[in-house]
């Protein structure tokens, strides 16, 4: 049975970085990759009020192509086998939630992507991932352009 590597993308040049490295250690150690695209929900009160929950959906499904192309397009000339799983919700919890119910061997993931808070050492969800979870992580950093 093959090891399981969930790699979690977002779109950006890191996580892209960290798709990389997880192909590397999938073809080292025969791995399934599981890449997840956490969307937010967008259930708020005053969402709700003036969006329905088929527009939220769409809009979730629209964002979550957009931050998986290029790591499908990446993984298209390679002799790997994947999952693209779209989550909705918290990041953090739903990355370590999803690495548990995996059993994964490794979260990989870029230690920052496309989120708002930038500036700091390791990104908040790369960080609240590292403390969520018990299972061994390969953080790639940010490379400077």
């Amino acid at each position: 049975m093959k090891e399981r590597i969930l790699v979690a993308i977002d779109g950006s040049d890191n996580s892209l970085q960290a798709l990389a490295e997880a192909v590397k250690l999938a073809e080292a150690i025969p791995s399934k990759l599981y890449l997840v695209n956490v969307q937010p929900s967008f259930h708020t009160i005053h969402t709700r009020l003036f969006i329905g929950e088929n527009m939220i959906r769409e809009y979730q499904t629209e964002l979550f192509d957009k931050a998986a192309e290029p790591a499908v397009k990446y993984l298209e000339d390679r002799d790997v086998e994947y999952v693209v799983l779209m989550k909705v919700g918290d990041p953090v919890y739903q990355i370590a939630q999803l690495a548990e119910d995996l059993k994964a061997m490794y979260i990989v993931m870029g230690s920052r992507g496309m989120g708002l808070i930038r500036g700091t050492v390791l990104g908040s969800v790369s960080s609240g991932v590292l403390h969520e979870t018990d299972i061994p992580m390969v953080i790639i950093p940010q490379k400077d352009k």
